[in-house]
């Protein structure tokens, strides 16, 4: 008796299991599977010089997904001239002008701002601020 119960309940089962695929209609797509998840790379040209007196040359790089709004910004520029109140007043303004060309009203801070310092190809010694922020329209 226990084996004409089990051989039914795993008939239904098999059975369940077949149906619950073909009504299903096989593969359904995702509705957001079209969706642009690409990160754009984005060169800040410095028109921020009177924010970042002591840095002569910097380098802004902006890494932003459309998608989320996630912004990262990276300022780099010589440790000797590098100094974090300037590089943070340069990363504002840059989220200010970015915010209004792209349509976004907020943004808030997702994580603390971190600075680096390397050694580049010449051996120079460069120092790193960066801030990652997230976009709200």
């Amino acid at each position: 008796m226990k084996k004409i119960l089990t051989l039914i309940s795993v008939g239904l089962i098999v059975v369940a299991a077949a149906f619950s695929q073909s009504a299903s209609g096989g593969f359904v797509e995702s509705s957001d599977s079209y969706a642009d998840t690409s990160t754009q790379v984005i060169q800040v040209e410095d028109k921020y010089g009177d924010l970042h007196q002591k840095a002569k040359s910097v380098k802004m790089e902006l890494e932003y997904t459309p998608l989320t709004g996630e912004v990262r910004l990276y300022y780099t520029c010589l440790a000797a001239a590098y100094d974090q109140g300037e590089a943070m007043n340069t990363a504002m303004a840059v989220y200010e002008d970015f915010a209004a060309e792209n349509k976004y009203k907020h943004y808030s801070y997702k994580g603390k701002d971190k600075t680096k310092y390397f050694k580049d190809e010449n051996g120079m010694r460069m120092a790193t601020y960066s801030s990652y922020v997230l976009f709200t329209r």
